[in-house]
């Protein structure tokens, strides 16, 4: 929902009313929306606006873990995390503002029906089965699900620390996320332009 501008100084948001002529004529043919991008959706200005816009779809947030008090329930969060411990966490994305993981799923736990952690697998943070698993051990009672995906094949960052899926992962919570590697549902994308595309920009 959030991207940079041309200038790459000024941050560009979608605007909500745009937003809703582009999915009127295609309201019918989705169930689901997610909301994420390059960027925090949380902190878009008017992102009530967008997330009472599909009021009746199936919602799906995404967040680094940022904390807004007043936010409209919806259906599901996804909070982006790469390891539990705070001081890992940020030194993949790079910010010494992220909010504690137990803050952040308390907090969403009063907003959102169902949580769910989605993790890049990468080195020097959930790199092996051992380190998954204690992962979901400290939260399975608080996360609903556990989304593991490998780096987009056409993604450039952090190539070095690509982790493949450990063999043998099991567990009842566990998910692998390929939505993105073929399309084998229909998708629709929308970007700050508010144009639908047919595939997903990095």
């Amino acid at each position: 929902m959030k991207e940079k501008a041309i200038d790459k100084d000024k941050p560009r948001f979608i605007n909500p009313m745009q937003l809703h002529n582009v999915i009127s004529p295609i309201w019918q043919e989705f169930e689901e929306i997610e909301i994420t991008g390059g960027g925090e959706p949380i902190l878009h200005p008017e992102i009530n606006d967008i997330i009472n816009l599909f009021t009746g779809k199936y919602r799906k947030i995404y967040t680094n873990g940022f904390l807004l008090k007043y936010l409209p329930k919806f259906e599901e969060v996804n909070i982006s995390r790469v390891h539990w411990d705070s001081n890992i966490n940020n030194t993949f994305y790079r910010s010494i503002f992220q909010n504690e993981l137990d803050d952040v799923i308390n907090h969403y736990r009063r907003i959102a029906q169902k949580i769910r952690i989605q993790t890049i697998l990468l080195k020097g943070a959930l790199d092996t089965k051992e380190k998954i698993m204690e992962f979901i051990e400290r939260y399975e009672d608080k996360v609903d699900i556990f989304m593991f995906r490998t780096l987009f094949p056409k993604c450039k960052l952090e190539k070095d620390k690509f982790v493949p899926y450990p063999e043998g992962l099991k567990h009842p919570k566990i998910k692998l996320d390929a939505t993105l590697d073929s399309y084998k549902r229909p998708l629709f994308f929308v970007n700050t332009d508010c144009m639908i595309h047919k595939t997903f920009k990095y």
